[in-house]
């Protein structure tokens, strides 16, 4: 999930299934995204957009942000990928492919989507990144470090 114009801390509190506790601990972007920690978020902001990323899928995929905000499901293990983009806190743009079929495709596509090589096997993680790169303005963030939150 990411979120503009907030912090981690902030961004980490719109899950709305528990209060979070940062634990102190740094990581690395690989170990932030990947993984299945059941019940870990981890959080960073950069370029004026928090990122909170949930490797289990529990709890960030029923958020909503109250702004400007995208969240993403990246799925490799079932080769479904997803995004829905929310501009005022209103969900203008979803869209979802599982197994290389499209499921969901609403709202206005963003002119990246438009600009992407779709592998014959379909839609994948560099979709996904781009779109995320179109939106927030960043890409990967392979230096970016994360703060580990726990249900407390």
């Amino acid at each position: 999930m990411f979120v503009h114009g907030m912090g981690p801390d902030e961004a980490v509190g719109l899950i709305g299934t528990g209060v979070f506790a940062a634990t102190g601990e740094w990581v690395a972007m690989e170990r932030a995204t990947s993984g299945l920690q059941d019940g870990t978020l981890f959080a960073a902001e950069a370029g004026g957009w928090a990122q909170v990323w949930d490797p289990s899928m529990t709890f960030a995929p029923v958020c909503k942000p109250p702004g400007a905000g995208l969240a993403v499901v990246f799925s490799s293990v079932a080769s479904t990928y997803a995004f829905t983009l929310f501009d005022g806190g209103v969900e203008v743009r979803q869209w979802v492919s599982s197994d290389g079929d499209l499921v969901i495709d609403e709202g206005t596509p963003l002119a990246a989507e438009a600009g992407v090589d779709i592998p014959a096997w379909g839609p994948d993680e560099d979709f996904l990144w781009t779109v995320i790169e179109a939106v927030t303005g960043r890409g990967h963030g392979d230096e970016l470090r994360f703060q580990v939150y726990r249900p407390s």
